[in-house]
C-alpha cells in the first residue's frame, strides 16, 4: 500500500514537473499585465509625496521612486523575455514532436547546402533543453526580485510615513537611527567581502565564519520574512555560477535591459519636480497648465489656473491649490488649531474660519504689476480633487490685449512659490 501511495506522489511530482510551463505562461503573462499597471501607481506616487511630504524630504521621495521605476522595469523586462522564450520553446517542443530532427533525404535544398547549415544550427533537443534552463533561471531570479522589491518598497514607505507622524514626538536624531544602522551594516558588509572572497582567504575559519554572520542576520531585516525564500534562490545562483556561468550572464543582461525600460519611463515621469523643487518657473513662458481648458486629463496640479487663455467674460476665476503639506506648514505658523473631537458647530465655524484666513493671507496676487484683493474661499478642485483657495478678480476695466495675473504663495519664511500667468482679455 505505501509503495502504491510513494509511486502516486511520485507520477503526481513528475507530472507536475513536465506541466510547470503551463503554470509559468500563466504567472508571466498576468504578471506583465499587473506590472506595466504598476506605472500608473508610481506616477501617482510622485504626486503623493510632492503633496505630503515635506520638501526636506523631497530628495529621499525620489530615491525611493528611482528605485521603484528601475525595479518594475527590471520585473517586465524578465517576465517579458521569460514569456517569448517559454513561447518560443512551445514551438521548438511541438515541432519536434513531428519532426524528430533534421532531414537531409527530404530537403528541399541542396545535399551540399543542407549539410553546410545544419553544421551551423545546434542540435533540436540542445536548444530546448538550454531554453528550458534558461526559463526557469530567469523565471525564479524574477520571482527573487519581486520578493526583494515588494519588501523594500513597503518598508521604505512605513519608514518615511511613521517618520513624518513622530518626528513633531521624538527627537529626529532616534528617527534616523535605523537608517544610520542600516548604513554601518552596508559598509561592515562591504568591508568583510572583501577578504572573504578573496583566494588568499577562503579557507581562513575566523574571516568566513564573520561573513557568514554578516551574511545570515543582515539578511532579515533586509528581506524580511521572505529572506529564507530569496537566499535559497541567491545561494542556487552563487553556488552554481562557475557550472551556469552563461545562464547567469543572460540574467545580468536582462537587468540591463531592464534598467534601460524603467529609465525611460521614469524620465517620462513627472519626477524631476521633486529634485527641482526650487527652480521658479519661466517668467517668459506660458505654460499650458495654468489654464482649466487644458487640464481635464490631469490628476494633479503644481500650479495655479484660470479658466483660458483668452477671457471674454468680465470676471476672471483663480484657484491655488494648497499642498498637503503646506497647511501644516501654514497653520503651524499661524498657530492653528487641530481638529477636536465632540466640537459644537459654532467652534468648527470659528476654526475653519481661521483656517482660511490663515492661507488667504499667505496668497498674494498682483494683476499687471498691481497687488489686489481678492475674497477667497477654499475649495477641492473640480477634476483632480485637490484643496485650495478660489476666487473671482473682476476685471471689466481693462483695456482689451494682453495682461498678467501673478499669484505668490508664502508658505514660510524661508519657502515661497509664484507664478505669472498671461491672459488676453477680449471683452465682448
Amino acid at each position: 500500500m505505501e509503495n502504491i501511495q510513494e509511486s502516486t506522489t511520485r507520477s503526481w511530482l513528475q507530472r507536475l514537473k513536465e506541466e510547470s510551463w503551463e503554470a509559468e505562461l500563466l504567472v508571466s503573462a498576468v504578471a506583465i499585465f499587473a506590472i506595466l499597471k504598476s506605472f500608473a501607481a508610481l506616477d501617482w506616487l510622485i504626486f503623493t509625496f510632492i503633496d505630503n511630504l515635506n520638501p526636506s524630504q523631497y530628495d529621499i521621495g525620489y530615491m525611493i521612486l528611482v528605485f521603484g521605476y528601475l525595479a518594475i522595469g527590471i520585473l517586465c523586462a524578465m517576465f517579458a523575455i521569460h514569456f517569448a522564450f517559454r513561447a518560443y520553446w512551445i514551438g521548438l517542443v511541438g515541432l519536434n514532436s513531428v519532426f524528430p530532427d533534421y532531414g537531409l533525404e527530404d530537403s528541399a535544398y541542396s545535399p551540399i547546402y543542407t549539410k553546410k547549415i545544419l553544421n551551423a544550427l545546434p542540435m533540436i533537443n540542445d536548444s530546448i533543453a538550454k531554453i528550458d534552463e534558461l526559463c526557469s533561471v530567469i523565471f525564479s531570479a524574477a520571482f527573487a526580485f519581486m520578493m526583494i522589491y515588494l519588501y523594500a518598497t513597503i518598508t521604505a514607505s512605513l519608514y518615511l510615513i511613521l517618520f513624518n507622524i513622530l518626528r513633531d514626538f521624538i527627537p529626529t536624531w532616534i528617527l534616523f537611527a535605523p537608517l544610520a544602522l542600516l548604513a554601518i551594516s552596508f559598509v561592515f558588509g562591504f568591508l568583510i567581502s572583501i577578504p572573504a572572497n578573496m583566494k588568499k582567504y577562503r579557507n581562513n575559519e575566523k574571516i568566513q565564519h564573520l561573513y557568514f554572520l554578516y551574511a545570515r542576520w543582515s539578511m532579515l531585516p533586509l528581506y524580511g520574512p521572505f529572506y529564507k525564500s530569496i537566499m535559497q534562490i541567491t545561494m542556487l545562483f552563487g553556488s552554481n555560477f562557475k557550472k551556469k556561468k552563461g545562464l547567469i550572464k543572460m540574467v545580468l543582461l536582462m537587468l540591463f535591459i531592464g534598467i534601460l525600460f524603467g529609465g525611460s519611463k521614469l524620465i517620462g515621469s513627472n519626477y524631476r519636480y521633486l529634485i527641482n523643487k526650487d527652480i521658479q518657473p519661466d517668467k517668459s513662458r506660458v505654460y499650458a497648465n495654468y489654464y482649466s481648458t487644458n487640464n481635464s486629463d490631469l490628476n494633479f496640479l503644481l500650479a495655479p489656473e484660470i479658466q483660458t487663455e483668452i477671457i471674454s467674460d468680465n470676471t476672471l476665476k483663480l484657484f491655488v491649490p494648497i499642498l498637503e503639506h503646506e497647511t501644516r506648514i501654514m497653520g503651524k505658523s499661524c498657530e492653528l488649531e487641530g481638529k477636536k473631537l465632540n466640537t459644537h458647530n459654532s467652534e468648527r465655524q470659528n476654526r475653519w474660519k481661521k483656517n482660511l484666513d490663515c492661507y488667504a493671507a499667505n496668497v498674494f496676487i498682483e494683476l499687471d504689476a498691481k497687488p489686489i484683493q481678492i475674497d477667497f474661499l477654499k475649495t477641492d478642485h473640480y477634476n483632480t480633487e485637490q484643496f485650495g483657495l478660489s476666487g473671482f478678480v473682476t476685471i471689466k476695466e481693462l483695456a482689451a490685449g494682453t495682461h498678467q495675473l501673478k499669484i505668490v504663495k508664502k508658505i514660510s519664511s524661508d519657502m515661497e512659490k509664484s507664478w505669472t500667468i498671461p491672459f488676453y482679455y477680449s471683452p465682448q
